[in-house]
């Protein structure tokens, strides 16, 4: 489903998407404006990883990801950077995250996770998965036209928490579930490493900055 909450006005709600952002592309970025254009929310603050729990470790330091995830964000008022995985060190568990931040902004406010089809549908991996709901919204990013076959976990989940309109994550602090349909890049963070492997371009695939950082720095090489 796509929306568009006709209302000018900014809405309260904290919004993060995490990711390794190994390195952080214009598809990420993409991703986070649009959520922001059409739910109005004040920010959005991408959450860089300090250590995957699903994946290899990252080719590259977690303070440069952080950087990077700096760079890219820079030109954009709305966005930010929240680096409080980085700092923890460790495996890192999003259950985690939403609890540190649940216990900045108060029992009331609503606080909304981005992440994509593919990370919900592993969802039934993540470390305590099922109390996500009870700190945080979720708002699934969906690619058009894909209605993908649910497990059993996950189709009771949505069948429990699954929200009505995207109002619903504006009205409470957590507890939904919201699926909404974005335009998608084909753009990738393991494309963009294995062209600066080869020494091929990476322009126009990710911000200028973050760009010349990897040259400056001969990452992923």
């Amino acid at each position: 489903m796509t929306t568009n909450i006709n209302n000018d006005a900014q809405v309260s709600g904290t919004a993060i998407m995490g990711g390794t952002f190994d390195p952080v592309h214009n598809g990420h970025l993409r991703t986070a404006v649009e959520i922001l254009d059409r739910f109005h929310y004040s920010s959005l603050k991408l959450v860089p990883c300090f250590q995957p729990v699903h994946k290899g470790r990252p080719s590259v330091t977690p303070e440069q990801r952080l950087e990077m995830t700096r760079l890219a964000i820079s030109s954009d008022v709305r966005l930010g950077v929240d680096t409080r995985e980085i700092q923890r060190e460790g495996p890192s568990y999003s259950i985690d995250t939403l609890r540190d931040i649940r216990s900045e902004i108060g029992v009331s406010e609503p606080l909304i996770m981005v992440l994509g089809m593919d990370s919900f549908l592993s969802l039934p991996t993540w470390h305590d998965w099922q109390a996500l709901i009870q700190y945080a919204h979720l708002l699934v990013v969906s690619r058009p036209g894909w209605e993908p076959d649910l497990i059993s976990e996950l189709s009771a989940f949505c069948e429990n928490y699954r929200a009505g309109s995207p109002h619903e994550l504006q009205c409470a602090p957590s507890g939904r579930v919201w699926f909404e349909t974005l335009t998608p890049l084909g753009i990738s963070s393991s494309m963009i490493r294995a062209l600066a492997r080869k020494n091929e371009a990476i322009a126009y695939l990710l911000p200028e900055p973050v760009q010349h950082y990897i040259e400056q720095h001969q990452l992923y090489r």
